[in-house]
C-alpha cells in the first residue's frame, strides 16, 4: 500500500489485534471498537508519515510498518547528519500535534452535528495531544529518547549514546513507580517495560565502540552474512577481513571475527579458527564456546579448557566434553575436579573407563586419593 509515492506501507496482522484490544478496552462496544481502530490507524499513520516524508526531503528511501505496539519508519540512503536525523525524528510528534490542531479546529468551527462523528473527533483530539506529549519523553524507544540520543551523540559521541540509555532508564523507572503509586497500572507496566529495555541496552552498550554506530560498516556486515547464506564464502571472507581491519574493536569486529572463524573451520583450518576465536575470548558467543573448548584442548591450552569447562558442558552435555574437562584438569594437576568430570563422563555408557585411565593425561592424578575417591567400589 502507498498513500504517498515512494513510501511503501505494510500493516502486520498483530497491529489489528492490538488496535482492536485497545478499542474494546476503551469502549466496551463493537461500534466503539471499530471507531477506536480507525482513530488508531489514522493517528499512527499520520505520525509515521511525519518521519517518512521528512526523510524523503533528505533523499532517503523510507518504508512504514504498522506493527503490534505501534508504527515503525525505517529508511535507507546516504549517511545523515545529526540535524537531519533530529528533524526526521521530531516530525513524527509534530505531525501528531498537527492532527490534534486539525481536530480542535473542526470542533471549534462546530459544523458537525452527527454525535458519533463528533465523539470520534473528540477522541482523536485527546489521543493525539496525549500521545504527542508522551512520545516526547526522553525514553528510548520513544521519539523523545531518540532526540536525546541524537543530541548527546552529536556532542559526546559514543559516550553520549550510552548516556542517553542510562538517562532513559532512570526516567522510565521513575515514571513507572509514579504510575504504580497512583494506580495507573497499565501505564506503569508500559514505563516499566521501557525501563527494562533501556537498562538492557545500556548493559549491552558497554562493548559498543564508535565504529559500531557507522551504518556503512553495519551494512557491510549484513552483506557478508547474506553472501555466506548464498554460498559466496570467498567473497564474504574478503569482506569480513576488510571489516576487521577497519574496526579493530567493538561489536562489528567481534561478529566479523566470529563469522571468519567458522569459515576457517569449514575450510578445516583449525589453527586459524583457534587464533581468531582466541582473539575475542572474552566476548565469544555461545555457539562458539564448544568449538573453542575443543580447539583449546587440541592446542594443549588446558587452562582455557578449564575456564570453558562448565559453560561447554552446559551448552553441550556430552561424554566427549566431560572427558576433555577431566583430562585438562588432570594435566593441570587438579585431581578432585578431574575425578568429578571423569565420573560425569562415566554416566555415558560408551565410555571405557580403564582405557581412559590408561591415557597419559591422568598420570599425574590417577593415584591421588582425591581422584580415586570418585571410583570407590
Amino acid at each position: 500500500m502507498k498513500i504517498i509515492p515512494r513510501i511503501p506501507i505494510s500493516i502486520h496482522p498483530f497491529f489489528w489485534v492490538f488496535a482492536a484490544l485497545i478499542g474494546f478496552l476503551m469502549s466496551q462496544t463493537i461500534m466503539g471498537t471499530v471507531l477506536w481502530i480507525i482513530i488508531i490507524v489514522i493517528s499512527v499513520l499520520v505520525h509515521e508519515l511525519g518521519h517518512a516524508t521528512t526523510s524523503l526531503i533528505f533523499k532517503q528511501n523510507p518504508k512504514i510498518e504498522l506493527v503490534a505496539m505501534g508504527g515503525l519508519t525505517s529508511y535507507k540512503g546516504k549517511k545523515l547528519k545529526y540535524y537531519q536525523q533530529f528533524l526526521i525524528v521530531l516530525m513524527g510528534p509534530v505531525f501528531g500535534f498537527l492532527l490534534f490542531v486539525l481536530a480542535s479546529l473542526i470542533l471549534w468551527l462546530n459544523f458537525i452535528t452527527n454525535p458519533t462523528l463528533l465523539a470520534t473527533i473528540k477522541v482523536m483530539q485527546v489521543v493525539n495531544l496525549f500521545w504527542s506529549i508522551v512520545n516526547l519523553l526522553p525514553i528510548i524507544p520513544l521519539d523523545g529518547g531518540q532526540l536525546l540520543r541524537i543530541v548527546l551523540e552529536a556532542f559526546f559521541g559514543i559516550k553520549g549514546f550510552k548516556l542517553s540509555l542510562l538517562l532513559g532508564f532512570i526516567f522510565a523507572a521513575i515514571l513507572a513507580l509514579i504510575s504504580f503509586a497512583v494506580k495507573y497500572y497499565l501505564l506503569g507496566a508500559l514505563f516499566f517495560l521501557f525501563a527494562f529495555q533501556s537498562f538492557d541496552m545500556y548493559r549491552k552498550s558497554k562493548n559498543i565502540q564508535k565504529c559500531d554506530r557507522d551504518e556503512n560498516l553495519a551494512d557491510l556486515l549484513i552483506k557478508a552474512q547474506s553472501l555466506i547464506k548464498d554460498g559466496n564464502k570467498d567473497e564474504a571472507q574478503k569482506l569480513l577481513e576488510d571489516l576487521r581491519s577497519k574496526t579493530k574493536e567493538g561489536l562489528i569486529y567481534v561478529q566479523a571475527t566470529h563469522l571468519l572463524a567458522f569459515l576457517f573451520n569449514d575450510q578445516k583450518d583449525r589453527k586459524k579458527t583457534y587464533e581468531y576465536l582466541l582473539s575475542i575470548r572474552d566476548k565469544i558467543a555461545d555457539e562458539a564456546i564448544c568449538l573453542l573448548h575443543e580447539l583449546a584442548f587440541e592446542e594443549d591450552n588446558f587452562k582455557l579448557v578449564k575456564e570453558l569447562s562448565a559453560a561447554s558442558y552446559k551448552l553441550s552435555p556430552t561424554m566427549e566434553i566431560a572427558l576433555k574437562n577431566a583430562e585438562a584438569f588432570a594435566m593441570l594437576g587438579e585431581p578432585k575436579p578431574s575425578g568429578g568430570w571423569l565420573k560425569t563422563a562415566t554416566q555415558f555408557d560408551k565410555l571405557d573407563l580403564d582405557k581412559a585411565l590408561a591415557e597419559k593425561y591422568f598420570d599425574k592424578v590417577k593415584n591421588d586419593p582425591a581422584f580415586k575417591h570418585f571410583f570407590k567400589k
